[in-house]
Formats: C-alpha cells, sequence, structure tokens
C-alpha cells in the first residue's frame, strides 16, 4: 500500500467485483471480466446466524489502481487540515504544560 502522505499520486484498492451468495463463487461468475495479473481474488464462508443459511459465501476480486485527480486533490486538502489540526493540538499540548512547570531553563 502507498504513503498516505504521498505529494504524489497513489494506488489505491478499488473492488471490480462482489459475490455474496449461498454457494462458492465460480468461473462463470467472473468468466465476463477482464482480469490482470495483479488482480486479487478473496473467496470465504462468513458465520452469520442472521442469514438464512448460518452463513453465507463471500467473494470479491480487487485491483490496485492510481487514484484520480479528484480524489488526490482530496486527500492532499485532508492531510494539510490534518497538519493544521495536529500543530494545533500540540501548541495546545506545550501551552498547558508551560503554565504546570513554568519556564524551566
Amino acid at each position: 500500500m502507498s504513503d498516505k502522505k504521498s505529494p504524489q499520486k497513489i494506488k489505491k484498492e478499488k473492488q471490480i467485483f462482489h459475490h455474496g451468495k449461498d454457494r462458492q463463487m465460480t468461473w462463470g461468475d467472473i468468466k465476463h471480466l477482464q482480469l490482470e495479473d495483479d488482480d486479487v481474488i478473496h473467496s470465504c464462508w462468513v458465520d452469520d446466524d442472521n442469514f438464512e443459511y448460518h452463513g453465507y459465501w463471500h467473494g470479491e476480486i480487487t485491483r490496485m489502481v492510481e487514484e484520480t485527480d479528484s480524489q488526490f486533490v482530496k486527500r492532499i486538502a485532508g492531510n494539510e487540515l490534518n497538519a493544521k489540526w495536529a500543530k494545533e493540538k500540540r501548541y495546545e499540548s506545550y501551552l498547558k504544560l508551560k503554565k504546570e512547570f513554568g519556564d524551566i531553563e
């Protein structure tokens, strides 16, 4: 996974197929997809007492794709906002400590 603080576009996981049924995923379910070498295929049984069969088969295929321009702008803006918030919180903590302990030199 790429660094979310990177000033460059990063790769994000994208779900390209989802399967949640009372049977396992088969080739017929996914043969229409244009799969790539690095696609990741997940398949497992999920226990769920609220489901008709006390569980279900979960399957999904994910692919790493480059974030879109809008996702990039939103992520960078979020990073800047988080950095500003963290700096303000550190300064508040500094002032509380300074008040508690005074200027020790």
